[in-house]
This record gives C-alpha cells, structure tokens and sequence, in this order.
C-alpha cells in the first residue's frame, strides 16, 4: 500500500532508472563529473566540488575555483582516467570508478606514475559501490585512497541537496540521481524488511561476517556458474561474438 501510495504522488519516477545506467561506469563517471565541475550548467560554480572534497576529506589543497574537471582522460598508450580534476598550481585527484568491471592489469600503477610525472601534489581514490580495495595487478604499491557510493557518494549528494533547497531545477536531478543510488546499492529496502533482515543477521553473526567477507567472490561464482554460460548460449544462438 505504502509503494502504491508512493507511487501515485510521482515518488518512484526516475529518469536515471529509466535511462538504465545503473551499471554503467562512464554514464555514472559524467554524472559524478559534471556536478564536480565548477565550469558546468548547475551555476554553482565549486560548491559542489568543495562539499566533496570535505566528505572524502581530501588532502590536497586543490584550488576548487581554478579547478578543471575531466572524463575518460585520455593518457596516450597508458589508458583512461575516469575522473580526472586538476588545478593551474599542480595539485590533481584521479578516481577510479569501478560498479561492476575489474581491475585491468597495473592499471593504479600506471595512473599513479602519470600523476608522479605531472602533479605536485596528487590523490588516487578508488571508487567502489561499497568500498572495496583494488586488486595487487592493479595497485601494487600505489597509495590509495578507498571510498564508496554507499557512504561518500550518497552522503555527498545528500549535502548537495541541502544546499540545492531555492533551486528546483538542480534539487530534483540530485534527489533523483540519489534515490538511484540508494537503488543500486540496495539501500531503499523498506523499513520493515530492513528491520527484520538487521534482526536475523544479529542473530547469525558468524553466517553474517562470512557472508559480507565473501561478497566479491559470490558474485564471481554466480557469473561464472550461472550466468556466463546463458550469455554464451544466447551469444551462440544469435550468431554473435561473446
């Protein structure tokens, strides 16, 4: 009833949802971008910019309103950066968006030896739905920094906004930009089976560690014994590459 309710005041519209970009890293790469970007069509010039770095509690005294704001930057033979912001003084944060693609080969590595030939000062944060850290091919040996849609992503756009209230048109795109992210990262469960799910998880606290600490390999084991195979299937079927 409360859905149904829900769903008649226009609550459950999403154009984000819609769009089906939910496990798209680029799509969520130019979303997160041009929010950061203080040259973008919001008009808010760096608060957005300046509220994210103070919920990452970034380090690295980036002029927020010199700062240039990137996607899929391009680092000739050593591959895309995701999200790539810089200022005129040299100081620069790469992020590494991850939803649901590994890790390529060296691929921190590489982007931490552009940042060391190009940056004073530099952070590399890896972003991860729920904060995972990168693999060693990948970043051996590389100062990172880990942070999530769960917690730094939602709680950025919650404070974005606040700060949005005397602008409908900015304010409605972040809620509903939002609410997909909650979507995505299995935070809008209702209240009741929330609860009760909180419950039976305190009462399995063993079943429970085991499982939170086996989520990258379930997902693994899940494509490679259910799903991979149905693609293969579908791919061979269609006359397709897969």
């Amino acid at each position: 009833v409360r859905k149904e309710e829900s769903r008649k005041r226009g609550e459950r519209f999403n154009l984000f949802e819609l769009l089906g970009v939910a496990h798209y890293e680029v799509t969520h790469s130019k979303i997160i971008a041009c929010f950061l970007d203080p040259k973008a069509s919001h008009g808010q010039g760096d608060l957005f910019l300046k509220l994210f770095l103070n919920i990452i509690d970034d380090k690295t005294d980036l002029n927020t309103t010199k700062a240039e704001v990137y996607t899929e930057y391009d680092i000739k033979n050593n591959g895309r950066i995701d999200i790539f912001i810089k200022d005129c003084l040299g100081n620069g944060i790469i992020i590494e968006n991850k939803i649901y693609a590994s890790d390529q080969d060296e691929q921190l590595i590489r982007y931490n030896k552009f940042a060391d030939s190009t940056l004073t000062n530099k952070a590399i944060y890896y972003l991860t739905l729920y904060g995972n850290d990168a693999c060693e091919s990948s970043s051996k040996g590389v100062t990172y920094n880990r942070i999530s849609y769960t917690e730094h992503i939602v709680n950025w756009l919650q404070s974005c906004i606040q700060h949005s209230a005397t602008m409908p048109a900015i304010r409605e795109t972040l809620v509903q930009y939002f609410n997909h992210i909650k979507q995505l990262t299995n935070q809008d469960m209702d209240t009741i089976n929330k609860e009760a799910l909180l419950k039976a998880m305190v009462a399995n606290p063993e079943a429970t560690a085991a499982i939170c600490n086996s989520q990258e390999e379930y997902k693994k084991y899940v494509y490679e014994t259910c799903v991979k195979h149905e693609f293969e299937n579908y791919a061979e079927e269609k006359d397709l590459i897969f």
